[in-house]
This record gives structure tokens, C-alpha cells and sequence, in this order.
């Protein structure tokens, strides 16, 4: 009788395993493929387009407190207007993946020293879609970080499915000599 609880606890256990590497790898499959990717082709993509005159609307440091202890996270919110064929535009991207918060506050401070408001800045838009827009082209560190962090939830998700299944298949193998 303990044999059989044990057993069926273990088979339990493994399809939680899975269930939750399942989970991991789609999550981290979306994260990476459907965000961070697309973000990093469009930062790229930023360096040729056309650009124009726009100016800063509001420019400041967000503090985003954390309900369940202490800690703080900063980002930058810098809001800015152009204009692109008489159609007005606005637009809060400073850089490709410049809209995550992080602990460092000096990096949001630095950016909203950078474009104060009423400041006159170059805008580089897309000329498929004018409302994309972004003060400063390019690919930057921060702009991987979806890719990266999808990637490391879909390594979890991966490793997660894969070791159990390789242990099943370890015993089948085993098990048949």
C-alpha cells in the first residue's frame, strides 16, 4: 500500500514538473519571440528612418513602489509631440526598450536631465507607421532584455520537460536489457 501512494505521489509530481516546463517554455516562446524580438528588428530599423522636429511635453521620474515590501523601481516618462505630414503625434519612447523599470534611479534621473520639457529634439519615425517613434535609434543593452528574459523562461521550461522525459526514456532503454 505505501509503495502505491508513493508511486502515484512521484507520477503526480512529474506531471506537475511538466505542466509548470509547459507553462515556462510558451511563456518564455512569447516573451522572446513575440516581444523581444520584434523589438529588437524594429530598434534596428530605427537607425534609417526619416525623422523631424518634435518637443518634449513632460518629462519625469516615476516611482513605482511595491505593495508587499520597501523596494522601489524607477523609470523615466518622457512624453514628447511631432508632427509628420500635418498629422500630430505623441509618443513616451526614448529608446527601444528603455520603458523598463529598474532600482537604479540615477538612470530614469539621467534621462529626464537629458530632455527636459519644452525641449526641441529630433524624432526618428517610421514611415509605415508614424505614430512608432523614438528620440534616440538604435539598439541599446536594455533593448535584449525581453529576448533574454523569454530565453531564460524558456530554458527553465525546457529543462524542466526535458529531465524527466530523458529520465523516462533512460529507464525504458535501461529497463528493456
Amino acid at each position: 500500500m505505501r509503495g502505491r501512494i508513493f508511486n502515484h505521489s512521484r507520477k503526480k509530481g512529474r506531471f506537475i514538473f511538466l505542466s509548470l516546463g509547459i507553462i515556462f517554455m510558451g511563456t518564455g516562446y512569447f516573451i522572446a519571440y513575440h516581444i523581444g524580438l520584434p523589438l529588437i528588428k524594429e530598434a534596428k530599423a530605427s537607425t534609417g528612418w526619416p525623422t523631424t522636429t518634435g518637443v518634449i511635453q513632460n518629462s519625469k521620474v516615476k516611482v513605482h513602489r511595491s505593495n508587499d515590501s520597501n523596494s522601489s523601481t524607477y523609470s523615466a516618462e518622457v512624453v514628447y509631440r511631432y508632427q509628420v505630414e500635418q498629422n500630430e503625434f505623441q509618443s513616451e519612447t526614448v529608446w527601444f526598450g528603455g520603458d523598463i523599470s529598474t532600482s537604479n534611479r540615477s538612470m530614469a534621473q539621467e534621462t529626464v536631465k537629458k530632455y527636459p520639457a519644452k525641449k526641441q529634439v529630433t524624432v526618428y519615425y517610421n514611415p509605415n507607421e508614424p505614430a512608432t517613434a523614438v528620440l534616440e535609434p538604435g539598439v541599446f543593452t536594455m533593448t535584449y532584455f525581453y529576448y533574454i528574459f523569454g530565453w531564460l523562461f524558456l530554458g527553465v521550461g525546457i529543462l524542466s520537460t526535458g529531465i524527466p522525459l530523458f529520465r523516462t526514456l533512460f529507464r525504458i532503454i535501461v529497463g528493456n536489457r
